[in-house]
């Protein structure tokens, strides 16, 4: 640690304190580099715009050997599109830079108290001034206006700083901090307890920028000069061993860096338009703060006496350093591009004039010393000719001339950036009409500051004013443009329905963010709207390997497949995608299923419904998808469904109709037919899609008459078929081919052909209820017989093989249920009535015997009923008799 400060006689009190403000440096240091990487993401978060379309899928479907049947239901389709969000303050940036501020601050007058007392009666008046600059009063501390709390600021600091100053000389520099530290701590928590204003630390830290940005200037044109007396240092080091060689090595590398300068000041005045990555300005800011940690001790030296390093000197430098990465750490976090544009041209024109000046100096005054090898660094604030005074006014001249080549542009900037700091805090508070007026007073200053028109554009979104967004979003792409703006301005173009601006809009984002996955996303999407599916899946496709997010442009390709794709294609798109846990891309990936009849076993995601069971566009989907998709697997959705609408009542007709779904296949039939029938009774603009789809259960059920009723009412080819179908299923075949007929006028289609073909080769409907009727007739138990039951309780072999099972199980209650039950719905088959007869005798339900043998002699030949009542009358006339005995 003595080495580190080239000082020999530090005690450790002092080491240990330089120990903590160098800590406390690089936490500044860190902080800084973290938001200085995308000073925009800081303030703004790409949001997900999600839209919910619908694609046809046959997901009831009746297989007929090489044939099958199916009627077209919706599913759901997610499309996804980024929405940059308003610019939001960063709380934590706002603390950090009050933090770190008050304990540069701390350091800066502890060194301040050890200076002589001329020097240090004109820092603290200066530092009154920066304080007064700061505008307290806005806290509202003490009263609305009141200056109170600043007298008292006054008094707590310049008083402690005077007290030390004159009279407590002997006092070790960490007690100095630790006093300061202490008023600032004790001035915070008054301002927290008593301001009456709703935000008082990003009220501070928004009136307080001059403070801040003051000293942060200062500090980068002390240290200017820093990186080329570390080139000195480079060339005349016995470490590095350039030896005579040092005074061409020296300029090489000093006319580089200067040139490298040159064309950083020429690029930031547009007078050329070069990119300059090679080193961030940033970089050279810190490294030449770094090196000034070393370099102001031998500054200090220089000073007669002024000032000493080790009682002043380093704690006035980290202070600074420590106060600056706070400000430039904050003005990132915010995406205050003026003040960090300020800060860049104080770091380039500061280190291009002051350190072309020093160049001189060393030339001046050490040229002899260079040619011969000599270790220059050791000397080099001990001047032979030229003085470091005069160097130092000269450099600030310099300065001062560049800046003005600019117009004073950098002031300027910096008004616009504390203007936008104030419309930031007053955009917190919803005070909306005096944030527009302060980021518009910020334009006034620098008109093309991205800060103060992303800003106003999103100000004008949120009171409904698509045109002014649309100019201060455009303005936002002139001098910085970003992803965000121009996703902004393509947005607000699409929804005024200027869909060939929205296009050129995103292609010029593009074209200067060219892997930008948002704008790329965005841009396919637009495509997507007008079916150009080649353009849309180029874009989506890229946007995949750039976005961020990638699951968004992943879920977006997903739709398009599905759309655009038949059953074939789909397979060969889908066969090699890596599954994806977003909801959105997982609901869509369930459409595809449907779309494709896949209908394996799959887990339900309970991460898509939220704890708050609010479902959000891609949750809907993906529950109405699974419930489609999973029907036969799942009987989760049968209760979930039911109840998560009662949570979203707008979502409830989609939700319970995926609940019946579930019913039908995978749990109670009886009920699902129900619902759906007392759904097509109501009517409505969903009566045709209800319709078919319980036309089409009746049709799996064998209920053939009922299904022809229903699908009589359905337009076009699906009723037509599903008409045939029935028809030929009941024996109709000559009234089935009479609809193939009419189907075929109307347009050839493959489907008609393959029917009529297996119309004339004898068609044979065979289903999974037959094989678990086999099943149960072979191996009889209440579980065989209730699965058959399960998969069709209202198929008449079913009805009467499970209803005499249970009869002879002594089960007369459960086996009259189960005919019951089958009546409900197929209330034309003979036989399920004569076992309705049959079981109303046993139970001695006469009145009920004689309706049921009524229905048989309906719905039954001549020869059933004959056989019929050969069964029925005797067991009739023994229960009368039976009757009379009693009597």
């Amino acid at each position: 640690m003595r080495q580190l400060f080239f000082q020999r006689d530090w005690n450790t009190n002092e080491l240990r304190s330089a120990l903590g403000a160098l800590i406390v440096l690089v936490i500044g240091l860190v902080f800084f580099s973290v938001k200085i990487v995308n000073p925009l993401a800081n303030a703004t978060r790409w949001d997900v715009l999600s839209e919910l379309s619908e694609v046809s899928a046959a997901v009831d479907v009746l297989r007929l050997e090489n044939w099958q049947y199916g009627v077209s239901v919706p599913s759901y389709l997610v499309t996804e599109q980024f929405v940059a969000s308003t610019m939001e303050v960063d709380f934590m940036s706002v603390w950090m830079l009050l933090g770190l501020g008050g304990i540069g601050i701390s350091l800066i007058l502890a060194g301040l108290t050890t200076l002589p007392r001329f020097w240090y009666l004109g820092s603290m008046v200066v530092f009154i001034l920066l304080l007064g600059a700061s505008q307290t009063e806005t806290l509202g501390i003490f009263g609305e206006g009141s200056r109170t709390f600043f007298i008292l600021m006054l008094l707590l600091y310049g008083g402690l700083s005077y007290y030390l100053h004159a009279f407590r000389t002997d006092v070790s520099v960490g007690f100095r901090i630790l006093a300061f530290l202490a008023v600032s701590v004790g001035l915070a928590v008054l301002a927290a307890f008593t301001s009456t204003v709703p935000y008082p630390a990003l009220t501070a830290a928004a009136y307080s920028t001059p403070l801040w940005l003051v000293l942060s200037v200062l500090f980068l044109l002390i240290s200017a000069t820093e990186i080329m007396a570390g080139l000195v240092w480079l060339s005349t080091s016995s470490r590095v061993g350039m030896g005579r060689s040092s005074l061409k090595n020296f300029l090489i590398i000093a006319i580089l860096y200067l040139v490298y300068l040159l064309l950083l000041f020429l690029r930031n005045t547009r007078q050329i338009d070069w990119d300059m990555t090679l080193v961030n300005p940033a970089v050279l800011a810190i490294v030449a703060g770094l090196l000034g940690i070393w370099g102001f001790s031998a500054r200090s030296e220089s000073t007669n006496g002024v000032l000493y390093y080790r009682e002043a000197g380093f704690w006035i430098y980290i202070g600074l350093f420590v106060v600056t990465a706070a400000f430039a750490g904050y003005a990132a976090a915010m995406a205050n591009d003026p003040l960090l544009e300020v800060l860049e041209d104080v770091v380039v024109n500061g280190q291009l004039a002051m350190s072309a000046v020093f160049l001189f100096y060393v030339l001046a005054n050490f040229l002899p010393l260079l040619q011969q090898g000599l270790a220059v660094h050791k000397v080099l604030y001990k001047p032979l000719r030229f003085g470091l005074t005069q160097t130092r006014l000269l450099g600030f001249a310099g300065f001062v001339i560049l800046i003005s080549t600019q117009t004073l542009l950098p002031i300027y900037q910096a008004v616009a950036g504390y203007f936008n700091g104030l419309g930031d805090l007053y955009t917190t508070t919803r005070e909306y009409t005096l944030a527009e007026q302060y980021y518009k007073m910020a334009l006034q200053q620098e008109f093309q500051n991205h800060k103060s028109n992303y800003a106003l554009a999103s100000l004008a979104l949120r009171q409904g004013d698509r045109t002014a967004a649309a100019f201060y979003f455009r303005q936002a792409t002139l001098k910085n443009p970003s992803p965000q703006a121009y996703v902004g301005l393509g947005n607000v173009l699409v929804q005024e329905n200027l869909f060939f601006d929205a296009v050129f809009s995103l292609r010029e984002g593009i074209t200067t963010f060219p892997k930008s996955g948002e704008l790329l996303n965005n841009l396919g999407m637009l495509y997507a709207r007008t079916n150009v599916a080649d353009s849309a899946y180029l874009y989506l496709e890229q946007a995949e390997r750039t976005a961020l997010r990638r699951e968004v442009p992943a879920t977006n390709l997903l739709a398009i497949w599905a759309r655009s794709a038949d059953a074939t294609l789909l397979d060969s798109l889908t066969r090699q995608l890596d599954e994806r846990e977003y909801p959105s891309w997982q609901a869509n990936w369930l459409a595809v299923q449907n779309l494709r009849q896949d209908f394996t076993d799959r887990r339900f995601r309970q991460e898509a419904i939220p704890a708050d069971s609010l479902l959000s566009v891609s949750g809907l989907a993906y529950v109405y998808n699974f419930a489609l998709n999973q029907a036969r697997q799942d009987s989760l959705l049968i209760q979930l469904a039911p109840s998560l609408a009662d949570k979203n009542p707008f979502l409830a007709d989609d939700l319970l109709l995926a609940s019946l779904y579930s019913e039908f296949y995978s749990g109670n039939k009886l009920r699902a037919l129900e619902i759906m029938n007392a759904w097509v009774e109501e009517g409505g603009e969903k009566e045709p899609l209800f319709r078919k789809i319980i036309g089409h259960w009746y049709l799996q059920l064998g209920l053939y008459d009922m299904a022809i009723e229903e699908l009589s009412l359905v337009k076009g080819p699906e009723g037509l078929l599903g008409q045939a179908l029935a028809q030929a299923l009941s024996g109709q075949v000559a009234a089935a081919a009479i609809l193939l007929e009419r189907l075929q006028d109307e347009g050839a289609n493959p489907a008609v052909q393959a029917l009529q073909q297996s119309l004339s080769d004898g068609m044979k409907h065979v289903t999974a209820t037959d094989t678990l009727l086999a099943t149960a007739q072979a191996k009889p138990s209440p579980v065989t017989f209730q699965r058959a039951l399960q998969a069709n309780p209202l198929d008449a072999d079913v009805v009467v093989a499970a209803s005499n099972y249970f009869r002879q199980q002594k089960q007369p209650t459960k086996a009259y249920q189960i005919v019951v039950n089958a009546l409900r719905f197929n209330d034309s088959s003979s036989r399920i009535w004569e076992q309705y007869a049959l079981l109303s005798l046993d139970q001695g339900l006469l009145q009920q015997a004689d309706e049921g043998a009524a229905k048989v002699q309906t719905y039954a030949s001549a020869a059933d009923y004959q056989a019929f009542t050969e069964r029925y009358q005797p067991r009739k006339a023994l229960i009368e008799k039976q009757r009379e005995e009693f009597r």
